[in-house]
């Protein structure tokens, strides 16, 4: 998967509340070319910036593990970009 294929499941889920493997909602934007997670609890936007995103789009296409903990490494919000991409592959 390129950097561009995870902006566009950005934008096709913006507007949508997604879900964590462990239920928690959340909803995904994109700023300045960048994904951005909001999670329901906080409603507070956080993003570990456009590299971090990068990182773990290398890791998924080296490993691609479900597993957040895989990715612990990387960005803070491994959970959210799996739930993005689980949504957007079933």
């Amino acid at each position: 998967m390129s950097y561009g294929q995870l902006l566009r499941l950005c934008r096709e889920a913006e507007g949508r509340v997604l879900h964590t493997v462990r239920g928690r909602p959340f909803t995904v934007g994109i700023y300045l070319d960048c994904p951005y997670f909001v999670p329901a609890s906080s409603g507070l936007g956080r993003s570990d910036g456009k590299k971090a995103a990068e990182r773990f789009l290398e890791r998924w296409n080296q490993i691609h593990s479900w597993r957040s903990c895989d990715y612990q490494d990387v960005t803070r919000n491994a959970s959210y970009f799996l739930a993005l991409l689980s949504d957007a592959l079933t």
